[in-house]
């Protein structure tokens, strides 16, 4: 597999489409985005005009979009890909979506013959920077095992979950933990830091207890900043949340309801272009407390 189209090069996807490029593959991109499509060209990638467009040609085509609908539309819409992509060609997914539309999409996909792999990530744009993202890969071994060259490029770690859905079934689960997870952490820092406790001396200890996560020391690089820099947005954890909530709705989740309802605040308040931990930025409000590390 020497020719790959990818489509959707924001944040994450340029990253990965740039990995590529460096690793010697011929790289077609598509982007509303004209300024992200040139900054790729500019390293050595070929700009597409559509979906369909970028994958004429292609061995693999690949997908980081932000919604299940453009997702959709890329895939099998009037300028998808499945127009024009050749048969035994494979369809890699990288957004995060529920898993019926990953069914979905696969069922037209084979009814072109070509194969559809779902493969959601974890590990943010430094992550796809540096090719240490998790894979989370729905979908036919064989098929995974034909495309591992190309994504030992952009991965730390490939994990196959099962049959096609399972990687967004397993990434959906991922990030409304991860939502949990910093809610409660902002909920209590706040609290603990209007009580009178020591912020830096609250995490040192959170961090060799129990209590210790991967997100509360993500925070000392997000939240705890002057700057805050929006690595992943309040908007698009919110889509996940609603995502994974929809795909449990016949079971209880009173932790996922209440923590969708809190970035429901959030983006009301116009924090949705915001980093993920800032919805912590609710309960500062609140106390009159600011989470940041000493200069």
């Amino acid at each position: 597999m020497k020719n790959v189209a990818f489509i959707g090069v924001g944040k994450m996807g340029a990253q990965m489409a740039a990995r590529l490029v460096a690793a010697g593959y011929k790289v077609s991109v598509f982007d509303p985005n004209e300024a992200a499509v040139k900054e790729l060209v500019a390293k050595g990638a070929a700009a597409a005009t559509s979906p369909k467009a970028a994958s004429e040609g292609a061995d693999a085509v690949m997908f980081s979009l932000p919604t299940p609908g453009i997702l959709r539309a890329a895939v099998n819409g009037p300028d998808g890909v499945l127009h024009t992509v050749r048969k035994g060609a494979v369809l890699i997914d990288f957004s995060t979506v529920d898993p019926e539309t990953t069914k979905e999409l696969a069922k037209a996909a084979a009814d072109k013959g070509v194969a559809f792999l779902d493969s959601p990530v974890s590990g943010g744009v430094a992550g796809a920077t540096n090719g240490k993202l998790v894979l989370m890969v729905g979908g036919e071994a064989a098929v995974l095992d034909q495309v591992k060259p190309v994504l030992e490029h952009l991965a730390g770690r490939i994990v196959h979950c099962g049959a096609i859905g399972s990687g967004q079934l397993t990434k959906l689960s991922h990030n409304l933990i991860v939502a949990i997870n910093t809610v409660a952490l902002g909920e209590v820092l706040s609290a603990s830091v209007k009580a009178g406790g020591n912020l830096e001396v609250l995490c040192d200890v959170l961090s060799a207890g129990m209590a210790g996560s991967k997100m509360l020391d993500w925070f000392h690089k997000t939240l705890f900043t002057q700057e805050r820099p929006a690595f992943f947005a309040i908007d698009l954890m919110h889509k996940d949340i609603g995502l994974c909530l929809d795909e449990f709705s016949s079971y209880p989740m009173p932790l996922g309801q209440l923590v969708k309802q809190t970035y429901n605040a959030a983006r009301a308040k116009g924090l949705g272009g915001k980093d993920s931990t800032s919805i912590c930025e609710l309960y500062e409000e609140l106390l009159g407390v600011r989470l940041q590390a000493a200069a």
